[in-house]
């Protein structure tokens, strides 16, 4: 009998997961004309599909919270996004991470140390900022973040108590916008990834001074999966994407690729979890 017709109906899945996974649409948060500039985000997404070729990928350009609309219809997917507890009750989550990254950090302009601009992070525990504490002093302090994402439980709390201080920009190409308003004065600080900033800089020639200071309660490392919805076609895009990920070709090749955001002291602190997460490329 032919795998089309085949159905397993106890569980709801096709036999011939190939079948069902050969089409996707991918939701992103950037624009067409800014693409170069959000290169970084879409790396560890292409070396993926270097194993897929027969992969057919669509891409819609939106704005995280559309994106997330966007999942309840079949055969859409995105990447790179936290796993919180309210998203995986409703969305499928990868079974690895597709981006492993040093976490966020508080963006402000200025050059508290050398060190401190040119890798884009502070590391040392005694420079972790408590973000109540810092939004109280100054009381009218601001905040530029992303509409629709997670920043941790415990300051997406922060954000929910304290909304006049958080500066929402929703749409397409939203870190872009975000550090030209920090840069023009209309915020005060950004959250967000040094990676993320020092190739916004590059692409864009900026030679703006920013400090990266690292938030109490975010762990070590930010992980983001690829993300799809739970009826049939979704379950065998992530079957799919899973069983690429199991392969230790593609293990060893992301793993190699995470080393460039890590400065040594971190990156051996990430060592167990990526030898347990990723053992096959060990």
């Amino acid at each position: 009998m032919h795998c089309r017709r085949v159905l397993l109906s106890s569980i709801g899945l096709l036999c011939c997961p190939l079948l069902w996974a050969q089409e996707v649409t991918i939701t992103t948060e950037f624009s067409d004309s800014n693409a170069k500039s959000y290169s970084t985000q879409m790396q560890h997404w292409q070396l993926l599909l270097e194993s897929a070729p027969q992969l057919q990928v669509k891409y819609v350009h939106v704005g995280m919270q559309r994106g997330f609309e966007l999942l309840a219809q079949s055969g859409f997917c995105t990447i790179n996004k936290l796993k919180t507890a309210e998203r995986a009750a409703r969305w499928l989550y990868s079974a690895r991470p597709l981006n492993v990254s040093p976490s966020l950090r508080l963006i402000t302009l200025g050059q508290s140390s050398p060190a401190s601009v040119a890798s884009g992070t502070v590391s040392s525990g005694q420079d972790q900022i408590d973000l109540q504490n810092w939004l109280r002093h100054p009381a009218r302090r601001k905040i530029g973040i992303i509409a629709g994402s997670s920043y941790g439980a415990e300051t997406d709390q922060l954000i929910k108590s304290r909304p006049n201080q958080f500066y929402l920009v929703h749409g397409q190409d939203v870190s872009l916008k975000l550090w030209q308003m920090l840069k023009r004065g209309r915020i005060d600080a950004i959250i967000d990834y040094p990676v993320r900033i020092d190739h916004l800089r590059q692409v864009q020639q900026d030679n703006t001074a920013y400090t990266a200071l690292p938030l109490q309660g975010l762990p070590l490392h930010l992980k983001g999966f690829i993300v799809c919805n739970r009826e049939t076609h979704g379950q065998q895009l992530m079957q799919y994407f899973n069983e690429l990920m199991a392969q230790p070709a593609v293990q060893q090749r992301l793993v190699a690729s995470y080393r460039q955001y890590f400065n040594e002291s971190e990156w051996q602190q990430l060592q167990p979890y990526l030898q347990q997460t990723f053992s096959a490329a060990f």
